[in-house]
């Protein structure tokens, strides 16, 4: 399943809409393991680094959590849908407000994982134009 090329929304926050809503419809329960970025991966043809992307995104959220050597988590409970970081500061404590030169480094990060997939897709396409059929 690849996702689609001609959004406008970064690849890593479309995966992220998709395990969003699997949480949230109870496809995926709270205390289930998430899919690795691996799987993410090879499921959605995107680079690696926008499946964790996707996944820190989540984790930001307060909807999933990570077990060193384990995986990632659906937390339980689920934080409500009107306050998405209620979960994650139930467990850490008190939040702050993100600092501008956190949005800031945030939104390039962004912008370096658009362009990686989309050079992705690139070389996917040459490579598919390059390849020689095998003799038999």
């Amino acid at each position: 399943m690849s996702l689609p090329r001609d959004s406008h929304t970064p690849p890593y926050k479309l995966v992220a809409d998709e395990i969003r809503q699997q949480i949230r419809s109870g496809r995926i329960k709270p205390g289930e393991r998430v899919p690795s970025s691996r799987d993410l991966e090879a499921k959605y043809e995107i680079a690696n680094m926008t499946a964790r992307s996707a996944l820190r995104l989540l984790q930001d959220e307060g909807l999933i959590y990570s077990t060193p050597g384990r995986g990632n988590f659906v937390t339980d409970p689920l934080p409500s849908e009107s306050s998405p970081k209620a979960g994650q500061a139930e467990q850490e404590g008190e939040r702050h407000m993100p600092t501008p030169e956190y949005m800031e480094l945030s939104g390039r990060l962004d912008a370096i994982n658009a362009r990686l997939d989309s050079l992705l897709g690139v070389f996917q396409q040459l490579a598919g134009v390059t390849e020689k059929p095998k003799k038999k």
